[in-house]
């Protein structure tokens, strides 16, 4: 989601940008939201009260928009009043588009819940079948990573350690198995928080130093 702000507004034009946010909140493709506190993607103001303080108001969002008087000019990144939803949407579709231009491709949700699952220790893989030739690309890295994964199953730590190869490429590689469906998931199940694991050693000794003590007494022999 965008972050659209308000500054200096009359109350009743920040009613209807609330009211216009809200006609296209159903729209999947209107990926906008008011909120009331920074930051802010993008930021509406009146023009007239923020005149001798705007590079000030420039700093506050990447996009700024001025609310001015009817019949102004049409001047950039100005929105004459009175506010018509048509144009204020179509102000903040391009200011989207500019925005998301600037910023650097990274991961979708799907895809970083995806990579946060290969790199987690409690997760390991195996190959169910072997990965098809345009996977692989006839690399010597990949085959033997592939290799390791047919034999036995591995985390991606496990995998980089024993393959020899950086643990970025090795959970880029099991992801690739993944979407291509030639793997198979072992996730540990994870112990009781009131679970401590203790050596079972005492216990079977004391159970055998006991058993003995019954035989003795039964045949009459003092234990030592």
């Amino acid at each position: 989601m965008l972050r659209l702000g308000v500054y200096k507004l009359p109350v009743a034009e920040v009613v209807v940008i609330q009211t216009i946010v809200r006609l296209y909140a159903s729209d999947a493709a209107f990926p906008w939201q008011l909120v009331n506190a920074p930051p802010y993607d993008a930021l509406l103001v009146d023009a007239a009260a923020v005149e001798h303080e705007y590079p000030k108001v420039v700093g506050m969002a990447a996009a700024v928009l001025r609310l001015t008087r009817m019949n102004s000019g049409g001047q950039p990144n100005a929105l004459e009043r009175p506010i018509r939803a048509d144009k204020l949407q179509r102000w903040l579709k391009s200011t989207e588009q500019a925005l998301r231009e600037s910023r650097p491709a990274g991961p979708t949700l799907d895809e970083q819940t995806a990579l946060e699952v290969e790199v987690s220790d409690a997760v390991r893989f195996m190959l169910r079948r072997w990965p098809p030739a345009t996977l692989l690309r006839n690399d010597l890295d990949n085959i033997r990573m592939a290799s390791l994964l047919a034999r036995r199953a591995l985390n991606a730590s496990e995998l980089a350690e024993i393959s020899q190869l950086p643990f970025t490429q090795c959970a880029a590689f099991l992801q690739a198995l993944r979407t291509a469906g030639v793997l198979e998931l072992h996730v540990e199940q994870a112990l009781p928080p009131s679970f401590t694991p203790q050596s079972d050693r005492p216990i079977r000794s004391d159970f055998a130093r006991s058993l003995l003590d019954g035989i003795r007494r039964r045949l009459g022999l003092r234990a030592s």
